[in-house]
């Protein structure tokens, strides 16, 4: 009977819901920059569901940041042994512990065992060779052999660079749910060069803004300069921009022509993604009508396109909004 109490003493009750809010505040204060305490709160959840993929990233990276990278390594490790989380993002995190370790030899030694086996995907090819050519010039002497605390001693790769169009919105769609770093600053980049296609740069832009990438950066897109933090921008479409169009684009077609409708509401929603973070400053009820008229236009309802001629005659704003449409409408976007 003691024994029997004992244990049930020994028992911890766990309250609902616990495990997933340590989560999220670990989550939360790792992107706050409070990494002591992410680390501590996520170890918590750890005990709790040590197989959830979730908690196991978001611990890996409390404790990376917080260069605990001995503990660090032991869970990756452990990761990619029972396969939790996804095995790229894993052997990523491994590598870069790795290198902070000064562990070169066992860098070398896995990112030869993963050429061998072929599983490496091509966007990770050039990211990996990056890091292994790195440690085997350290193992030879010709790199500095002391531990890297510096995030800019972590070799920098290119991912984009020399890729299609369709390759560059694959990658930056897989990057959602990538370790970053080592591309930050060609991602950086794409955004300040205005030169980059716009469609390329709303992908990396949304990319950094799932990271929770706090810093404030620099855009140059459609001959426009803007200054944004990713972590503190709407997604396109929860804009009050892009709601209020959607909501008089509806009243406007829905009923007239349910198919011109859905056919203008993908033309705006694809316009909107081509300018963002930017959007049309004009109203929401004159934005709606001019994407209506084109939306007429395309699929000769001459009736509609008639009708919308006659109310636009009132709108001063429509004129300069019909050439930002057509402008927009010839950026080609890419084919997936």
């Amino acid at each position: 009977m003691t024994n029997k109490n004992n244990e049930e003493k020994g028992k911890v009750l766990q309250f609902p819901g616990l495990k997933e809010r340590l989560l999220e505040k670990g989550v939360q204060a790792l992107e706050n920059g409070e990494i002591q305490e992410s680390a501590d709160l996520l170890t918590q959840a750890y005990e709790m569901d040590p197989e959830n993929p979730d908690i196991n990233t978001a611990l890996v990276l409390a404790l990376y940041e917080n260069k605990q990278y001995d503990e660090a390594k032991v869970i990756c490790k452990e990761m990619l042994l029972e396969g939790i989380g996804e095995y790229f993002e894993v052997v990523d995190m491994y590598l870069m512990i790795l290198i902070q370790l000064h562990q070169h030899q066992d860098v070398v030694d896995t990112i030869h065992a993963l050429f061998d086996e072929k599983e490496v995907p091509f966007e990770k090819e050039e990211h990996f060779k990056k890091l292994l050519h790195f440690s085997e010039k350290v193992l030879d002497g010709k790199e500095p052999v002391s531990r890297m605390d510096e995030e800019s001693e972590i070799p920098e790769t290119s991912i984009l660079k020399d890729k299609s169009l369709e390759e560059q919105t694959l990658i930056a769609a897989q990057l959602v749910h990538q370790n970053i770093r080592p591309y930050l600053q060609e991602l950086l980049s794409c955004l300040r060069e205005g030169n980059t296609h716009p469609f390329l740069q709303s992908m990396i832009l949304n990319v950094l803004r799932e990271h929770g990438y706090d810093k404030e950066i620099s855009i140059i897109k459609l001959n426009t300069e803007v200054k944004v933090t990713p972590s503190e921008l709407q997604d396109v479409f929860e804009t009050e921009t892009f709601k209020n169009v959607a909501e008089e684009l509806e009243e406007l077609l829905s009923q007239r022509n349910p198919t011109l409708y859905q056919h203008a509401l993908e033309l705006v929603k694809r316009h909107c993604f081509l300018l963002y973070p930017l959007e049309m400053q004009e109203e929401p009820g004159n934005i709606a009508m001019v994407y209506a008229s084109a939306a007429a236009k395309m699929f000769a309802d001459s009736i509609l396109l008639e009708e919308l001629n006659v109310e636009m005659e009132h709108c001063g704003e429509c004129e300069n909004l019909m050439e930002q449409l057509n402008a927009l409408e010839e950026i080609s976007s890419p084919t997936i």
